[in-house]
């Protein structure tokens, strides 16, 4: 046991972990992949990230989900 404090947990989602360590690196972890990340670099991920989500918005907006609806074509 090397008496270091575990990870405080910024957030989460199913898949995905964002910790903080006790030396001030942050960890990423996507699926299989992990990243420890001076906070500086976390940022500019961070940042790089939402710029990216915003232009794949606007270039290729989310379709609505296809339903069937009951009654349509009858009568």
């Amino acid at each position: 046991m090397s008496g270091r404090p575990d990870p405080q947990l910024l957030a989460s989602a199913p898949g995905y972990r964002v910790e903080l360590a006790h030396d001030g690196v942050v960890h990423v972890h996507a699926g299989p992949l992990s990243f420890r990340l001076a906070r500086d670099a976390c940022e500019a991920l961070t940042t790089t990230l939402a710029r990216a989500m915003v232009q794949l918005a606007r270039t290729c907006p989310k379709r609505p989900a296809l339903e069937v609806l009951p009654g349509g074509g009858e009568g």
